[in-house]
């Protein structure tokens, strides 16, 4: 059907209406006659159809042989556009003008965007691309990207590996730089707890254990220290060298809880819509953003805000222009009621996941405990989860 739609154009076709007490007639006599016709609108002694320009020259005699009158509404297609545009040249030359002008400034590379710096500095890479003839306003066609992406972590020894691509008129420079080997301090350092726990088993490998089995520990307690020394009653106490210090290594299990708590909350807020909205529209260009029309901010006190951007591009051409139209929809907020066994499900949904943010594993419900209480005339939901897990971390022993 769109193919149809096209030719029709680009051969020209009228629309013309018909009247008179021979129309049945003369449309008979053009079908027989193979006259093509399509769009066929009939109403009484009148008639109302489209035909190309062919069928129009043969369709002439046979209006004066059924006396009917006949009237052209419109004129479409390819053969009476140029016909207008003959006698406004000026108007055909610009647009041409206009088109190849686009052209060519889309040949152009108009900015450039960096990413993946972390160590780097972005004006660091800019220079280094420059010395390689890329800057603002060079032709795309100079460009050889593959050679350029092997030739930065050459010139740069914290260049890893590096991207180029062309988006529009912007070229898009990716780089991933070397990762940096961690400074390993191997001096000597205490083991100690990363969150409270009761211990549960210690094993020891290296320096001497501050806690036993069964203890209590808080974030931050000794639990090995880093001093070894030679047992006792192997020399007198006299005899016995200083403690030396070491790097104090070994296992540190602790049974940790964790804890979370929400409210039951029997009543919750719902935003109904009211039909009211409101539209802004906004010009974002490469050097900022103005607004055409509509309000600067929200106009209502709540609302659901709804963003749509147009951009202009066709594959890699993309211009650097953008409207995007922000609708407001009013919102009116409702007050609900929420049966009770809803509300503690939702409460306790909510701590399981406050819970789960916590952990990085996932929950035993062999360990989680959960509790219904009253605070200040509120309900609320508290819920434990009981964990095993490894709670020594490494401190350095500073002078």
């Amino acid at each position: 059907m769109f193919i149809i739609r096209w030719w029709r154009f680009l051969r020209g076709f009228v629309v013309v209406s018909l009247e008179g007490r021979g129309i049945e007639r003369l449309i008979n006599l053009a079908v027989s006659r193979g006259i093509g016709f399509w769009d066929l609108r009939k109403q009484k002694e009148r008639a109302r159809l489209s035909l190309d320009l062919n069928s129009f020259r043969e369709l002439r005699p046979l209006i004066r042989q059924t006396r009917c009158r006949l009237r052209i509404e419109r004129k479409v297609g390819l053969p009476f556009l140029q016909y207008r545009l003959r006698r406004r040249w000026g108007l055909v030359a610009g647009a041409l003008i206009f088109c190849i002008a686009l052209y060519l400034a889309a040949s152009f590379v108009w900015s450039i965007r960096i990413t993946g710096t972390d160590r780097l500095e972005e004006g660091e890479v800019l220079a280094l691309v420059e010395q390689l003839g890329v800057r603002p306003g060079v032709w795309k066609g100079k460009l050889a990207l593959a050679e350029l992406a092997e030739e930065l972590p050459r010139r740069n020894s914290a260049i890893a590996w590096a991207g180029l691509r062309l988006r529009g008129v912007r070229l898009e420079i990716e780089i991933v730089e070397h990762l940096s080997g961690p400074v390993v301090d191997d001096g000597p350092a205490d083991l100690i707890a990363s969150r409270d726990g009761l211990i549960e088993r210690i094993m020891v490998l290296e320096g001497r254990a501050a806690v036993k089995v069964g203890d209590t520990v808080s974030r931050g307690d000794l639990l090995i220290e880093g001093l070894a020394s030679l047992e006792e009653g192997i020399l007198s106490p006299e005899e016995l060298p200083p403690p030396q210090e070491v790097r104090a290594r070994g296992i540190v299990e602790a049974r940790v809880w964790y804890e979370a708590r929400e409210p039951i909350r029997l009543k919750e807020s719902a935003g109904i819509l009211t039909g009211s909205s409101r539209s802004s529209c906004y010009l974002h260009l490469q050097g900022g953003s103005r607004r055409l029309w509509g309000p600067p901010e929200n106009p209502y006190q709540n609302a659901r805000e709804k963003s749509r951007v147009l951009k202009w591009g066709w594959r890699n051409l993309q211009l650097p222009v953008e409207i995007e139209t922000i609708t407001y929809h009013e919102l009116r907020v409702e007050q609900r009621a929420v049966p009770y066994d809803e509300a503690l499900r939702l409460a306790r949904k909510k701590v399981l996941q406050e819970l789960q943010e916590q952990l990085s594993g996932e929950l035993d419900g062999e360990q989680l405990y959960f509790e219904e209480y009253t605070d200040k005339g509120a309900g609320w939901v508290r819920a434990v989860a009981e964990t095993r897990e490894e709670i020594s971390m490494v401190k350095l022993r500073r002078p």
